[in-house]
Order: structure tokens, then C-alpha cells, then sequence
């Protein structure tokens, strides 16, 4: 089985892989001769298709996707649901969360108090250009353009609808841009502060874009997740959830 560290396939098929090869089992088992009654198989589903989560690591909000859904599609079908309900359903879902599911990066937002301490890392120099790479819903980039009138701040975020609320939320702001796509298309060399609440899987990788394109002088923060075999010059511990920390690297 694929390890969490070098999984090949993002999250997203894994878990459409584990829910056919649990399908095809099941199937290949009731032409065998095994005879359950409907509930006994949408359970059997669900634990099948968890288990196949569980033995090729998948995060844990994985795997209750992986027992609910089987369930939920068996309740549905019991029901007399109009076909636009499943649509703006899978609709939502992919606007909330399309960039981070082939991404490997899940919704996250900064605590306040994250977003106080990511100001006190700020550069006093003026006009100081600072990025966050996956803003989310815009949180931190609202709060520090309110700080530093002087700052240019982007965000970048590839979920649609995050965008869009980002976007809404900083548009009183004019020292703030939002672009809708991936974090990998920005140059970092002209930015003093660059950010990221992300998740461990590409922190390698943005660590090593980081270190070739980010000039002298300038910082790296990363909300919580680290980069493997780089320890941070600094920790900052801040309120939220357990473990949650400012790690900052001088570059």
C-alpha cells in the first residue's frame, strides 16, 4: 500500500478507489452465494470502503466520508428527493472544496489570534509585499491589510467559492488582491512575507520553491505544518485548535 509521505494519487481517488474495489467485492462475494439483507450490504459498504481508507492512510474525515456515504445514498433512495438536490449537493461540495480535494489541501481558517501574531511577524518596512498561498476565506489578508494601509498583499486560492468570499471580504480594502488558481503559478521573489495554512503534503515541495525563488531578508510562515528536516529559526504557539503554531524560517 501507497504511505502517506509518497501517496501518488491525491486523496480525492483513493477514496473513489476504495469505494469500487469494496463495490466490486461485495459484488464477486454475492455471486459467490453470500446473501444479506439491503441494510447488511450498505454496512458492509461502508466498513469495506473504510477499511481500504484506513490500511492506505487517508485522513481521518476520509474515512467517515467513507461510512456515511453508503448509508446516505441507502436513506436517499427511500425517499422521494428531486434530482436537483443531489446535483446542487456534488455542486457545493466541488465550489467548497474542488481546489483542495486534487490539491491535498483542506479548508482551514486562521484564529484570530493567529492572525494577530502573523501581523507581528510583518516587516516594518514600507510598502512591504506579503502573499498567503491558499487564503481560504480571506481571514488573515482582511486582517492585515486593516493593520498596514502601507502593505500590498495577495491571495492566491484555488476552491471557487473561497475565492469569491475572500474576494467579498477584502474588496473594501485596496491594497489587497485575490486570484482565483494555484499556489505553484506565483513567483515569490518579490514578496518580504510569504504564508501558508496548508497541510503536510506539499510542504516539501513549497519549502524548495520557497528556498530557490524567495530573495534574502524575506520570511516564510507556515501555520502548524512543518517542513520535514528544516526546523524553524522560531515558534509562535497560538490559540485554536491543539498544537496550532506559527513556524517561521528567515530566509
Amino acid at each position: 500500500m501507497p504511505s502517506r509521505t509518497h501517496r501518488p494519487w491525491p486523496p480525492l481517488l483513493l477514496a473513489v478507489a476504495c469505494q469500487a474495489l469494496a463495490f466490486l467485492g461485495l459484488l464477486a462475494a454475492a455471486w459467490a452465494g453470500l446473501r444479506l439483507p439491503p441494510w447488511g450490504w450498505l454496512v458492509a459498504q461502508a466498513g469495506l470502503s473504510a477499511a481500504l481508507g484506513l490500511a492506505w492512510r487517508l485522513p481521518g474525515w476520509w474515512l467517515l466520508w467513507h461510512l456515511l456515504l453508503p448509508l446516505a445514498a441507502g436513506w436517499s433512495l427511500t425517499r422521494d428527493l428531486p434530482g436537483w438536490v443531489f446535483g446542487g449537493a456534488f455542486s457545493a461540495l466541488a465550489l467548497v472544496y474542488g481546489g483542495g480535494l486534487l490539491s491535498r489541501v483542506p479548508l482551514y481558517n486562521a484564529s484570530r489570534d493567529a492572525r494577530e501574531k502573523l501581523a507581528g511577524l510583518l516587516p516594518g518596512t514600507p510598502g512591504l509585499r506579503v502573499v498567503d498561498l491558499g487564503c481560504g476565506l480571506g481571514g488573515p489578508l482582511a486582517h492585515l491589510a486593516r493593520l498596514r494601509a502601507d502593505a500590498r498583499l495577495l491571495g492566491v486560492e484555488s476552491s471557487l467559492l473561497p475565492c469569491l468570499v475572500a474576494w467579498l471580504r477584502c474588496l473594501p480594502r485596496r491594497n489587497v488582491r485575490i486570484r482565483l488558481g494555484s499556489l505553484w503559478s506565483v513567483p515569490l521573489q518579490d514578496f518580504d512575507l510569504a504564508y501558508a495554512f496548508l497541510s503536510p503534503e506539499p510542504m516539501p515541495r513549497l519549502w524548495a520553491k520557497a528556498r530557490s525563488e524567495m530573495r534574502p531578508g524575506s520570511r516564510f510562515v507556515s501555520h502548524s505544518f512543518e517542513v520535514p528536516g528544516e526546523p524553524p529559526g522560531q515558534v509562535i504557539p497560538v490559540a485554536g485548535r491543539p498544537g496550532a503554531r506559527l513556524m517561521v524560517w528567515e530566509m
